[in-house]
């Protein structure tokens, strides 16, 4: 009987022991980058390890939020959701990806993006031509900062003190002092800017012009416009990866590549169909497109200018943000 018992013993212990290693093994799995994939149509969220290449998961959204635009804290314990047709902001928490809080936003936000730290998000309110500013612990709004009209993507400088957004209608990108929470400078870009993107050191923003089929590169020092770059039809979002620049072209069905060193257009990659967000993986060496049309994410080989897998998303794949955490295994 003792023998029995010391069997059964040792037989839990080893299943424990698997389930153990096991646990790790999946935790080693997940404790890299995740992207987390807007599906509007499907009112969810489809969660991708970068380093699988593969769906991990997906989060249900209530029905009619159609979610559009995504941002994920550096460290990807917070991720936001803008949600247009519902007028909320989702507050996700990463590690056990759950929602944790819906904040009511005016009366359309669509761009979205937080802070380093994942405390304040700023959210641009389409129809009411201003950016609120969101607490996420506290889930409410603070404050709401006029911009131009139709505002939607945004950016947040490394060290959080400036905040900028692209105003669609009024052709142009205003910055936003986050401290005194007004806006400070604004300058002209190209037709409708409608992603932009803020380079790691600060100096330069860049602007997805769907009107124009064009790339406006602007100084922050100066607040002003040094160049403009065609691309394709319909440019929506930019990436930035390996010196470049990767933007997404909706009516091309393919990503722009422009070098950085020279600003011209270096090279074409057809992705999916109607591709829309963009972000860059942290390692620097892969860009991941969603293609709202078809359900899917692109990956693509930033050196190579190439695809090299695809990955099934949700319906209406639209990631509209930086939805890629920061963090490197």
């Amino acid at each position: 009987m003792v023998q029995i018992k010391h069997s059964a013993l040792a037989k839990k212990a080893a299943v424990l022991t698997a389930a153990f290693f096991v646990c790790l093994a999946s935790s080693a799995v997940s404790a890299g980058p995740l992207a987390y994939i807007t599906n509007q149509k499907a009112n969810s969220v489809s969660v991708i390890d970068v380093a699988a290449r593969a769906v991990v998961g997906t989060i249900a959204l209530p029905p009619g939020s159609e979610p559009a635009g995504v941002a994920v804290s550096g460290d990807g314990r917070v991720i936001c959701v803008a949600n247009p047709t519902s007028k909320q902001v989702t507050v996700i928490d990463g590690p056990s990806r759950r929602i944790v809080g819906s904040i009511p936003v005016g009366s359309g936000p669509v761009g979205i993006a937080v802070d380093s730290r994942g405390k304040l998000a700023y959210a641009a309110d389409w129809y009411e031509d201003s950016v609120a500013v969101l607490d996420v612990d506290r889930q409410l709004v603070l404050w709401r900062v006029p911009v131009g009209r139709s505002p939607a993507g945004l950016a947040v400088s490394a060290d959080d003190s400036k905040v900028y957004v692209a105003n669609r209608d009024d052709d142009s990108i205003s910055e936003i002092d986050a401290r005194r929470l007004q806006v400070t400078r604004t300058v002209k870009v190209g037709k409708h800017p409608f992603g932009i993107l803020l380079s790691d050191d600060g100096k330069r923003i860049y602007s997805a012009n769907v009107e124009s089929n064009d790339v406006s590169v602007v100084d922050v020092d100066a607040f002003a416009l040094l160049k403009t770059v065609r691309v394709g039809e319909r440019p929506y979002a930019i990436a930035a990866a390996a010196n470049r620049l990767f933007v997404t072209n909706q009516y091309d069905n393919s990503v722009s590549v422009i070098a950085l060193d020279g600003l011209g257009v270096i090279g074409t990659v057809p992705v999916g169909e109607y591709p829309e967000g963009i972000a860059a993986h942290p390692n620097g060496r892969e860009v991941y497109v969603a293609n709202w049309f078809s359900n899917s994410v692109s990956v693509i080989d930033a050196q190579a200018l190439k695809v090299v897998d695809t990955i099934p998303t949700g319906d209406g794949s639209r990631a509209f943000g930086a939805f890629i955490s920061q963090q490197l295994d």
